[in-house]
């Protein structure tokens, strides 16, 4: 008898945490729907922005609305006291391109490879 309540209660158990699994299984799947039911909304949320802010679109909306393309006389330049305007963009060179013609040593460097091997030979020799 002992065995058999034994048997019935490891069942049990089998059971629950097989409905726990199977619970948790429908969930993933809900959750996984929803989130291709988003990106599918988000995918067209994207074309409906982009659709919508076109160069085109936008322009005829700024018409719409009562705006004009702005002629030079129209702008009036406001001159800041203490402005001091960003440094000129310099884009950097293609790779592959030939190194620049100006040296890039570092001004700590004094002599030439030639010149120190002479130097330590000369002190090797006995010179000075």
């Amino acid at each position: 008898m002992l065995g058999l309540v034994a048997l019935l209660v490891v069942s049990a158990l089998y059971l629950a945490v097989n409905a726990r699994l199977a619970r948790a299984g429908r969930e993933v799947l809900r959750l996984e729907t929803e989130r291709a039911e988003l990106v599918r909304q988000m995918g067209e949320d994207t074309g409906r922005l982009a659709d919508l802010t076109t160069p085109k679109r936008m322009l005829e909306r700024a018409s719409s609305i009562g705006f004009r393309p702005a002629h030079p006389k129209d702008i009036e330049y406001v001159v800041l006291d203490g402005y001091v305007p960003p440094s000129e963009f310099v884009a950097p060179r293609p790779i592959g391109s030939p190194p620049s013609p100006r040296g890039t040593l570092s001004p700590a460097y004094t002599e030439t490879l030639g010149e120190w091997l002479q130097r330590l030979l000369g002190g090797l020799r006995g010179e000075r």
